[in-house]
């Protein structure tokens, strides 16, 4: 598996959070970008989500396997986001299990076992989830095949590799993170993804796109999948559902059927409280306008990190879904340590990551951006 620079350099045990400041033992305030690795979209402690899951809590937690009003509300308001087509398929606890989930639909629907994924993307961290995307994954799977990615390999050599693996006969579904958040927000052209999906189709294989990080508007877009002209079969997402509450989904398009050999379910699936914390995220949603937020903190980051850019530090991104690229010179632990006495944010290898809040206040992420921007300018030049 990757592995990721400390997190918390520099940063004192984090006892409370407000909207988009943490808050640590010795008493600092730190903006905070990392949220959660992006699940905490609407800031910590939002009262809106706080109290309904309290209110929760005193009435159920769980209901096993048997249905429960506040899930089937859940349910609803999930299928009034998803795109024309697809149908929701249930509530999982990580983004992990979710994909898991999916691979089944795709084996069960296909008859088929084996998998492609792409390198350096991140689906979880089972045998099969990593051995799709990491050569380094610490137990290796036979069902799963990894292929190059836009970062080593032209787009048309990438779906050759992949049209080799389809013509075996034995693929189920070609798993896709249309955005590689751990791998530098690298994406490829919208004409790869369709091309991808048609390929596909044409060998009976299931696209499967895995927006746990891209998916309600953090990259932009409701969801990064409504932005092609040929849709992929299933669609995970998304760890911001229940604000930092452990919750994801799947949906799949309407002619997928859903048979027992998927195994759908497990004991913390759908329960309660996150069924709670879904549905009163999903509510403030509602009443936000997501698509608006998520473009000023686009236009803002553009404008805060083009110092960044001009100094030769990669920058790609959209929506509230941004990273930095750092010279092999840089000693990453130094720079995160300086970065985080005042801002939260996460890395890995070479890229420091950017997540911020949908509702984060501009003058809160200019300041946040204006400290990262001048310390990682002071590594990139090696000054000190």
């Amino acid at each position: 598996m990757s592995t990721r620079p400390s997190i918390a350099a520099g940063a004192s045990d984090i006892v409370r959070g407000d909207g988009s400041t943490v808050h640590t033992r010795d008493g600092r305030a730190l903006t905070d970008l990392a949220c959660g690795f992006g699940a905490v979209f609407l800031g910590h402690a939002h009262p809106d989500i706080v109290a309904p899951v309290q209110r929760q809590v005193g009435l159920m937690w769980s209901g096993g396997s048997y249905p429960t009003a506040i899930q089937e509300q859940a349910k609803g308001l999930i299928a009034e986001l998803l795109p024309t087509g697809f149908r929701p398929c249930g509530l999982y606890s990580t983004g992990m299990e979710a994909v898991e989930f999916a691979l089944r639909v795709a084996a069960s629907h296909t008859g088929r076992n084996q998998f492609v994924g792409f390198a350096r993307s991140m689906h979880g961290k089972s045998s099969l989830t990593a051995g799709l995307c990491w050569d380094n994954a610490s137990i290796g799977s036979n069902r799963a095949h990894m292929v190059p990615f836009i970062d080593t390999l032209p787009e048309a050599d990438i779906l050759d590799r992949v049209a080799t693996h389809l013509a075996t006969g034995m693929i189920a579904a070609v798993l896709v993170e249309p955005v590689q958040g751990s791998n530098g927000c690298l994406r490829a052209s919208a004409g790869f993804y369709q091309q991808l999906v048609e390929l596909c189709r044409e060998h009976g294989v299931l696209t499967i796109f895995d927006e746990i990080l891209t998916g309600l508007y953090r990259s932009g877009p409701r969801f990064r999948a409504e932005t092609l002209h040929a849709s992929p079969d299933v669609l995970i997402f998304a760890k911001c559902i229940g604000n930092g509450f452990p919750a994801s989904s799947v949906a799949v398009l309407d002619h997928i059927p859903l048979l027992p050999g998927a195994l759908p379910g497990s004991t913390f699936a759908s329960n309660s409280l996150a069924a709670a914390a879904v549905v009163a995220t999903l509510q403030v949603m509602q009443r936000l306008p997501m698509r608006e937020l998520v473009a000023d903190i686009e236009r803002g980051l553009q404008q805060a990190l083009e110092r960044c850019r001009l100094a030769g530090i990669g920058v790609r991104g959209s929506g509230a879904l941004w990273a930095l690229e750092l010279g092999s010179h840089v000693e990453m632990q130094p720079l995160l340590q300086e970065i985080h006495q005042r801002v939260l944010v996460t890395a890995q290898g070479r890229f420091i990551r950017l997540l911020p809040a949908a509702n984060i206040e501009a003058e809160a992420l200019l300041a946040a951006c204006q400290h990262i921007t001048s310390a990682c300018m002071r590594a990139q030049s090696g000054g000190t």
